[in-house]
């Protein structure tokens, strides 16, 4: 009678012992397992952004990231398609192989032709005899520049083609062993605007932007406004073309649904987190029809896309069709409230670009610390503003591309008029709130 209920003690303790142990190992076995992300070169916004995805998703606990540098675009898809890497940041005309797929489109990247003043370059026509800094073998925008040249009808033998990456083309342009350089980057990225704000640059149009658009599905034709990178030394000094293709975030076909379907949800649960780290995050979305032909999306991203479809609606086909009819009674009243709808976007966008103006005047009045932080915070907060009204739908997102571009400049504007109050009290100087200081 007493060694029985000894035996089943025995037996429930050593069962529990086993349990225990199998869970820690599966846990230790989990959090060992990393997960590598292939992005880009240093300064530019593939590598930004990777740094951002791994730092968000291991925070939240969702799985370790290893962000890899790249060459870019080229490289990260055969890293994929290698099994070298998890992920990796592709532009929208690479192409891949049958085992890459795509989680999600990211934010919209613009040729970049950056010429030295001086250098004579004022289109694409005139890099005949001139020296062209490109990326590293791998990056998707070598691709792109040839089909620039292509276009143009501008022979690469005409042409002196250096390689080297963003930091190399910066010292390049600066010494003048370069004439220009290519790539194809986010708008407002933070290395390229430090280029052209420390030497005399200006971005070239590609004034055939949209004939290049009309040939090619992954292209888009998109403008810059006046002073997206400098607002000082006006660059650009007019409104200029360029073109545009889109970022995805790519996955091999392997990995696993259910790690995909995580990644997936805190890209998206997550976003406006990522957007104080990079603004550029703002722009996640999922994956467009035309992207989901070209490239096909991972089931484990669809998963998390497809989890609030409306399933009754195929299951009550037949009587949900008898409403077309009265629906089609309404056309005309909806299509009233759709000009009214844009109308209301267009108007708060207008109100937020006003209240950047408001906040430019409040910097280049502003001659002391406390105001300068508090003028910081009114800007990150108005920001915030705008991507709360972007989630419900209040702006678009073209609306949300301007802004960015004067939010950005006046973040910069802060930040350089700070710096010169600094050193002019530090100099014994007086500093005059109605004036600001040229460098």
């Amino acid at each position: 009678m007493t060694r029985r209920p000894l035996v089943y003690s025995a037996v429930a303790v050593l069962a529990l012992a086993i349990g225990a142990t199998l869970a820690l190992w599966q846990l230790e076995g989990r959090s060992s397992d990393v997960l590598k992300l292939s992005s880009g070169t240093s300064g530019g916004t593939y590598a930004a952004f990777g740094e951002v995805l791994a730092t968000t998703l291991e925070r939240k606990g969702v799985a370790r990231i290893e962000a890899m540098p790249s060459a870019g675009s080229s490289q990260n898809a055969k890293r994929i398609q290698d099994g070298e890497a998890a992920f990796g940041l592709i532009q929208g005309d690479t192409p891949v192989a049958s085992n890459v797929t795509v989680m999600a489109r990211l934010f919209p990247e613009a040729f970049h032709l950056v010429a030295r003043v001086g250098s004579g370059i004022e289109s694409v026509n005139d890099l005949r005899g001139k020296t062209i800094g490109l990326m590293p073998p791998g990056a998707g925008s070598n691709a792109l520049f040839d089909r620039l040249l292509a276009h143009y009808e501008v022979p690469e033998s005409s042409l002196t083609i250096i390689r080297g990456n963003l930091a190399d083309h910066a010292e390049a342009i600066r010494k003048g062993e370069i004439d220009a350089f290519f790539m194809v980057v986010a708008l407002g990225n933070q290395t390229i605007q430090e280029i052209i704000k420390s030497t005399p640059t200006q971005l070239v149009p590609i004034d055939q932007a949209e004939a290049m658009a009309l040939f090619d599905p992954a292209l888009e034709a998109k403008e810059v406004p006046v002073g997206a990178y400098s607002g000082e030394r006006p660059v650009p000094d007019r409104p200029i073309p360029v073109v545009s293709v889109r970022s995805l975030l790519a996955v091999g076909r392997n990995v696993p649904d259910s790690t995909v379907e995580a990644v997936t949800r805190a890209l998206f649960e997550q976003r406006q987190a990522m957007v104080r780290q990079l603004p550029q995050a703002a722009f996640i979305t999922a994956p467009t029809d035309e992207e989901r032909l070209a490239f096909g999306v991972h089931p484990g991203a669809d998963r998390y896309y497809e989890q609030d479809d409306p399933i009754f609606i195929v299951e009550y086909a037949e009587p949900l069709a008898l409403g077309v009819t009265a629906l089609a009674l309404l056309a005309s009243g909806l299509w009233q409230a759709r000009i009214w709808l844009s109308n209301a976007r267009k108007n708060r966008a207008d109100h937020y670009n006003l209240e950047i103006v408001e906040i430019v005047s409040r910097i280049e009045a502003a001659d002391s610390d406390a105001e300068f932080d508090r003028i910081r915070l009114d800007l990150f907060a108005l920001f915030e503003r705008v991507i709360v009204d972007l989630d419900l739908d209040r702006i678009e997102e073209k609306s949300l591309l301007s802004f960015s571009f004067a939010w950005q400049a006046a973040a910069s504007t802060l930040n350089h008029r700070q710096l010169l109050v600094r050193s002019d009290r530090a100099a014994g100087l007086a500093i005059r709130p109605d004036v600001v200081p040229t460098t």
